[in-house]
């Protein structure tokens, strides 16, 4: 007959003096790991979610060739051409920020659709939306500190 060393494991602990006390390491190692991913996800998931809503998205800007400011009318229209998400004016309403999919439509659609409408735009820069928000929040941190 072969020992069985389980079978006086707990007269053993016993006389041994061995008492369970807390969690076990590998319970502790798990606990601690799924505390690690999910401050790691809680960090990233959100900017990954951002990046990928965003990543097909791009920012012309453009001025009317006269100068003046553009208008009202022209915000709530621009949502007719395909593929355009949203237009900005900026503070002075001279430049107009139009955020668009570039899988969808391009800044010659959108310049058309200008042309149509019987306004002189010119393109001022065309960039990333995401490297636009970052441009700009940098800017408005510059005014607000002294």
């Amino acid at each position: 007959m072969v020992y069985d060393p389980e079978k006086y494991r707990e007269k053993r602990e016993k006389v041994l003096g061995i008492k369970k006390r807390g969690i076990g390491f590998g319970t502790l190692a798990v606990i601690v790991s799924l505390v690690v991913i999910t401050g790691l996800s809680i960090a990233t998931v959100p900017q990954a979610v951002s990046y990928i809503s965003t990543r097909n998205l791009d920012d012309a800007i453009f001025k009317l060739e006269s100068g003046t400011s553009w208008p009202d009318s022209i915000i709530p229209e621009m949502t007719v051409v395909e593929g355009v998400k949203a237009a900005v004016k900026d503070k002075n309403d001279t430049r107009l920020v139009v955020t668009y999919d570039r899988r969808k439509a391009t800044v010659y659609s959108i310049k058309a659709y200008f042309d149509q409408k019987g306004l002189d735009a010119v393109l001022l820069n065309e960039v990333n939306h995401r490297q636009h928000l970052t441009i700009s929040k940098a800017e408005e941190e510059e005014i607000e500190t002294p």
